[in-house]
């Protein structure tokens, strides 16, 4: 029973490590799989796994955020990500019980999965694809409005990379460096509550914490971890060499395909 249950818990590691870092939604995915396995997708599962596929991002991502460290132009680069930052990290933390209980129902993830899978096809279908730009470049407007887009990402389904994908399409950018921006960008938030998210339930009030709990709690999460790490950094090679391709208009179709499957079940 033991072992069927870590098989599943790894099925949903690897499923996280894919869909975090593609635009169809890792919570939408996560949530109708533990649905199907009877695993309760529990707020210590979810940021465990994020906070895999956000160890992912930063290292993948490392020269573009740690080259030219002590620059000016790096230090306002960060700022500018922490600035923008902040909406999606007080709506999330203002929220949390909201989206945990009410934001999370099948049919919500379904109908998200469908409307934003249109929204990326006609994006990619009337947005002709423009020369890339350095991250370094963008904007304060640029960075701020794809920063309020993240709150949208907070409903499951949505897809985090997906709707600041198609903000910063609207705002000027190209669409693969939206999406590296929207990786980067993702950084504090994903990394913030991940980390809040398993403190929380590790150091849960009313429970004994005693150096055995806690160190069991540490090799889970530690294992739980490294599935999407490994499986997210495969992700983001696959999807930089498909950065030229209609990979907008697939993810759509793929997105509304599979809200279509969810309500036919439902």
């Amino acid at each position: 029973m033991y072992n069927m249950e870590m098989i599943k818990m790894g099925i949903l590691a690897i499923i996280q490590g894919i869909t975090e870092l593609l635009p169809i939604s890792s919570s939408g995915h996560l949530i109708l799989l533990g649905e199907y396995f009877n695993i309760s997708i529990t707020t210590l599962i979810l940021s465990t796994f994020h906070l895999g596929t956000t160890l992912a991002i930063i290292l993948f991502f490392r020269e573009k955020l740690f080259k030219n460290l002590f620059t000016k132009e790096k230090l306002l680069f960060y700022i500018k990500i922490l600035v923008a930052s902040i909406p999606a990290g007080i709506v999330g933390f203002l929220f949390e019980e909201l989206i945990s209980e009410r934001l999370r129902a099948t049919w919500i993830i379904a109908v998200s999965l469908i409307v934003w899978g249109i929204v990326m096809i006609l994006m990619e279908q009337k947005k002709k694809d423009i020369n890339g730009k350095n991250l370094e470049a963008i904007s304060w407007k640029q960075s701020l409005s794809i920063g309020i887009s993240q709150t949208l990402a907070l409903i499951p389904g949505t897809s985090r990379s997906g709707i600041t994908t198609i903000t910063g399409m609207l705002v000027g950018l190209d669409k693969y460096t939206a999406l590296e921006y929207s990786f980067i960008l993702g950084i504090p938030v994903l990394l913030g509550s991940s980390m809040y998210g398993i403190l929380k339930e590790i150091l849960m009030v009313g429970e004994p914490l005693t150096s055995t709990i806690l160190s069991v709690s540490i090799i889970k999460i530690t294992v739980m971890a490294i599935l999407p790490l490994l499986i997210g950094y495969i992700a983001l090679i696959l999807l930089k060499k498909f950065q030229k391709k209609n990979w907008l208009t697939c993810f759509g179709m793929y997105r509304i395909v599979l809200g279509i499957l969810i309500l036919l079940l439902v």
